[in-house]
């Protein structure tokens, strides 16, 4: 990965920090989930869903590190957003690859839209007996055609995950949490602080991320 031009090793080393952590980010983005999850868990006990989470959190860390080190190591500043647009058509194993990824967006983005579609109902205040079958139709159809044409404008896959983990990554990992430990508290006690620098990071990290992302930065 080039390092920008003119620019002091130190501060390229924290511009790519701040440019990862939308990445890394993007691994929290179906915390909005974790309710359900845990209501469905045979046997739902906090510790047997603390297992569910590590076990979890560990095998995406594992495959996605693999995946991310093989595929810099074989391309370097040249690997695509998608990194399978680096190998060739021809190559049958990694037809087979992206068979797996469409299978694998196919099966996992009902989750991640029920999530959004809810959390659409609970930003504009729609009370639970007014989302009946026919409102939540529309509101599907009407996500749907507005992510199609976003969709089918956008090719940069690395643009959307570094953008997407910038604003909604950070912010469910760093704002989120802060700003509900802060709203509970009755009183200020010595977490209060620290608590607060969180969230305030969080935020500066996001708009660096996002900035360097739609800037293009070279890093």
């Amino acid at each position: 990965m080039k390092m920008r031009k003119n620019l002091p090793l130190s501060l390229s080393d924290n511009l790519f920090v701040a440019d990862l952590v939308p990445f890394v980010s993007l691994i929290y983005d179906t915390d909005f989930n974790a309710p359900k999850f845990l209501k469905e868990l045979k046997n739902n006990t906090m510790a047997r869903f603390h297992q569910v989470i590590g076990w979890s959190f560990a095998m995406s860390i594992a495959i996605y590190g693999a995946i991310t080190a093989f595929g810099f190591l074989s391309f370097g500043a040249a690997s695509n957003g998608l990194i399978l647009n680096n190998y060739s058509s021809a190559d049958s194993l990694m037809s087979l690859a992206r068979i797996a990824v469409t299978i694998s967006i196919i099966a996992s983005y009902p989750l991640i839209f029920v999530g959004c579609r809810d959390g659409l109902f609970d930003l504009f205040k729609i009370p639970q007996d007014k989302r009946t079958n026919d409102v939540q139709n529309k509101m599907t159809f009407g996500i749907l055609a507005i992510v199609t044409v976003m969709a089918s404008r956008l090719t940069d896959l690395g643009l959307v995950a570094s953008v997407g983990g910038a604003t909604f990554g950070t912010a469910l990992v760093f704002v989120y949490p802060v700003v509900m430990f802060l709203k509970q508290q009755k009183k200020r006690t010595r977490e209060t602080i620290p608590a607060a620098l969180i969230g305030v990071m969080g935020v500066a990290m996001g708009a660096i991320g996002t900035f360097l992302s739609l800037s293009g930065a070279d890093i």
